[in-house]
């Protein structure tokens, strides 16, 4: 996204960073993600199939899987427990984690099953009532958007994430992803020869829509109006 200002001369910039508005239940929400969880919820229950077993007992063959260090098993039964109890936040939770320990035989396997841990977290993120899940939910997604290269969906999830419980190696991992890939200016060229100078700004982000106006953040010396431009 590039920003234009066109003026004589420029004094100062100041920038803005908005962001969009959540519901107030959960601050995290994503339209693709809740589209996803549809589509999740019906596959896993098409996948179940008939479940004999009551949801207690295939809980206890989770276990089981999991002590054998069987993931594919381990999240086929954790299918079968989401099929009869869609609202157990904790075993979304637990898919998510599974997913995430698979090893992918190639690209497209690994960016399904990024998709898939993405889609279980964001589940058990809007259902769990509990602190701690959520926050452990907000780091797999977190860290699901960042194996992606999706930069702002990472850097959201992780600074919810550490708003609900502060951890260090989380924080360290935010702060990291902050300075590589946050919201920056990249670059700036000023053309002070033309007939109507201007100065160009480079972010890393795409800014608002252009119906947003912009000249209430930029300052230049001797103007009380400067126009402002983004592409």
């Amino acid at each position: 996204m590039i920003a234009i200002v066109r003026a004589g001369v420029l004094a100062a910039l100041t920038f803005l960073v908005c962001l969009p508005s959540f519901a107030a239940d959960k601050p995290f929400q994503r339209d693709d993600l809740a589209d996803a969880s549809i589509r999740l919820e019906a596959q896993i229950k098409s996948d179940a199939g008939a479940v004999t077993k009551p949801a207690a007992q295939l809980r206890r063959d989770v276990d089981a899987a999991f002590d054998k260090k069987d993931f594919r098993s381990a999240l086929q039964l954790l299918g079968q427990v989401l099929a009869v109890a869609p609202d157990d936040a904790t075993s979304w939770l637990r898919l998510a984690r599974t997913v995430r320990q698979l090893r992918p035989s190639d690209d497209r396997e690994r960016t399904l099953l990024l998709e898939r841990a993405s889609t279980a977290a964001y589940i058990a993120y809007r259902r769990t009532a509990d602190r701690g899940e959520e926050a452990d939910a907000l780091l797999i997604l977190g860290r699901s958007f960042a194996d992606r290269k999706l930069w702002r969906p990472a850097l959201d999830a992780l600074r919810l994430s550490l708003e609900l419980r502060e951890v260090a190696d989380v924080r360290m991992q935010y702060e990291k992803l902050r300075d590589d890939h946050g919201f920056r200016l990249l670059d700036y060229t000023v053309d002070a020869d033309s007939a109507s100078p201007r100065a160009c700004f480079q972010f890393s982000e795409s800014l608002a829509g252009k119906r947003t106006d912009f000249a209430p953040f930029v300052s230049v010396g001797g103007q009380d109006k400067p126009a402002v431009s983004a592409d």
